[in-house]
């Protein structure tokens, strides 16, 4: 009997340790809010996070075909132990130009090639009428980031359509808050990072 009772033990402790040599430290995001809205003339879309596995879950449904489209997104995040230290981003793309991109350099049809692989993306413009998503996507991590100093962020999305006569009309504009904390996890996604070298 006390031969079992060490030989559990022993095991017991040995599948610990593996779990524990098996984890790494990343940083991850978590939403805290997450309000979405579209222009139902032109678009309904639909915006999923699975903290567990995580991944996101993107999906567009364009009800009218989109002549162009222009994207603007704003970004804050705010170290959370001393909020002196912050990053601010705020920008204007076009959409058709971006998807272009692919065409045009080696790194934008590798980035294409991969995100293809997680749904059915947008390929031209004018945008046709159709269901475009992307599921089941995460972006590549990496456990240096687990280094940085955790942060609250905020993102505001939104996109505008672009008529033939360059009126812009809004018609997505989502709001996103949450917080990027380290955890030790067992099932880093590298992601695009996989397919560079290893250094060391």
């Amino acid at each position: 009997m006390a031969l079992r009772m060490k030989i559990f033990w022993l095991n017991f402790v040995f599948v610990l340790y593996c779990g524990w040599a098996a984890a790494e430290k990343v940083m991850r995001p978590s939403f805290k809010d997450v309000k979405v809205w579209s222009d139902e003339k032109y678009v309904t879309h639909k915006l999923a996070f699975d903290p567990k596995d995580p991944h996101l879950n993107f999906t567009l449904n364009v009800l009218k075909e989109l002549h162009d489209v222009d994207l603007h997104t704003e970004i804050r995040i705010v170290q959370k132990k001393d909020p002196t230290y912050f990053f601010t981003s705020n920008s204007t793309m076009n959409f058709c130009r971006i998807i272009s991109w692919r065409n045009a350099s080696p790194i934008g049809a590798l980035i294409h090639t991969y995100m293809k692989e997680y749904g059915n993306l947008i390929e031209k413009c004018p945008i046709v009428k159709g269901e475009y998503f992307i599921h089941r996507f995460w972006y590549p991590e990496d456990v240096t980031f687990a280094t940085l100093p955790e942060v609250d962020f905020e993102i505001n999305f939104s996109a505008y359509h672009v008529d033939a006569s360059m009126n812009r009309e809004m018609i997505i504009n989502d709001h996103i808050t949450g917080e990027g904390t380290v955890h030790d996890v067992n099932n880093v996604k590298p992601g695009l990072l996989a397919l560079l070298p290893k250094v060391g």
